[in-house]
């Protein structure tokens, strides 16, 4: 399966999207469309975003003090049309 899952705030979107990086499948966590890191699954990406453990966004928002649904079940998955 493939796609990503996205959350809205108030601030802006959240999506955590599978992808193939060097050979390998991983993840990456954007915040609008700037990515914060890159991950080995979903979970991880979703708990270092709610830990405060990615790269800043550029924009300075302090990520930490966001109210971000904490399982991925709480985040809509679109999947991807082109699988």
């Amino acid at each position: 399966m493939s796609g990503y899952w996205f959350c809205e705030t108030a601030q802006g979107e959240f999506r955590i999207a599978m992808t193939r990086w060097a050979g390998r499948d991983r993840v990456v966590l954007f915040f609008e469309r700037e990515p914060l890191g890159c991950y080995d699954t979903a979970e991880v990406a979703l708990d270092r975003l709610i830990h405060g453990e990615t790269y800043t966004p550029s924009c300075g928002l302090d990520l930490r003090h966001l109210a971000l649904p904490t399982t991925l079940s709480d985040w809509v998955f679109a999947a991807d049309a082109h699988a």
